[in-house]
């Protein structure tokens, strides 16, 4: 008996992040998001969502879980050089598959919040990367260049390409990449100057 239990309950959460990310989807606004409306479109009880979400900022956050489970929770974290290069491209890609939820996530505190949880290991990936590649630089420098790197692989660049010069997904990754190649360039370049 309590082997199914597990997963009904897994179920019915997915069930109501579903029907959260399709409200968001359709409506391209936060604010309608409502209880009530997430659970006619989940067609569970109101009771029940609260039950998984009790506070509105629960409800938005389950939201930004969805969407990192279907982005993947370890994309735009690349672990070295090579994964950074090879997953460029797609990230962009995915972010034009949810264009609405990866702007919201950048706009409203909730997304914001749940964006900062994840910072520690985002900083901690990209340091690394420049410690693969130019490990003879400063701290300073290895952290400049960390955080342009990262910069260069988010949702923040993303949005700026597409706002601004209305590219698609796949433009600005390769636009992105490019710049990352030729950051990474210039950083080899200069880990070679100061071991000489």
């Amino acid at each position: 008996m309590s082997g199914p239990r597990p997963a009904k309950t897994e179920r019915t959460r997915e069930r109501i992040q579903l029907a959260t990310a399709a409200l968001f989807i359709e409506n391209d606004a936060i604010e309608l998001i409502t209880f009530k409306a997430v659970a006619q479109r989940a067609g569970v009880a109101e009771m029940t969502v609260f039950r998984y979400f009790p506070t509105r900022e629960a409800l938005l956050r389950g939201l930004w879980e969805h969407l990192e489970r279907r982005l993947g929770d370890s994309l735009g974290m690349p672990h070295g050089e090579q994964e950074l290069r090879d997953e460029q491209r797609e990230l962009f890609r995915l972010f034009d598959t949810v264009p609405s939820q990866v702007l919201a996530s950048l706009a409203t505190p909730e997304g914001r919040a749940i964006r900062a949880a994840s910072n520690h290991r985002r900083r901690a990936a990209f340091l690394s990367i420049v410690s693969e590649v130019a490990h003879g630089l400063s701290t300073p420098e290895k952290t400049r260049a960390a955080a342009v790197l990262q910069l260069l692989h988010s949702a923040y660049a993303w949005a700026a390409l597409r706002e601004h010069w209305g590219v698609s997904g796949d433009e600005s990754g390769k636009a992105t990449l490019w710049a990352i190649d030729s950051l990474l360039s210039d950083l080899k370049r200069k880990a070679n100057k100061t071991r000489r």
